[in-house]
């Protein structure tokens, strides 16, 4: 398993942040210039509150419709 867990969403990210996951760096979206990418350390509890976050919230978009992304990397 990859030690790093990106996440796109800064929404995302704060809710993790707010449950105790420890963020690990910002860098800049490549995908999309002037948005952030949050870094987190790539473990089980952090994908299971990932899952819970899109579960209870109905999932997550970027602002144009298609899902956000959460990957290890």
């Amino acid at each position: 398993m990859s030690e790093r867990f990106v996440v796109t969403s800064q929404r995302v990210a704060g809710h993790l942040m707010m449950s105790g996951f420890v963020l690990k760096g910002v860098g800049e979206n490549r995908k999309y210039p002037g948005r952030n990418v949050f870094f987190f350390n790539n473990t089980t509890q952090l994908r299971q509150a990932i899952a819970d976050f899109n579960q209870t919230n109905g999932g997550q978009t970027n602002g144009n419709g298609k899902a956000v992304g959460c990957e290890a990397v």
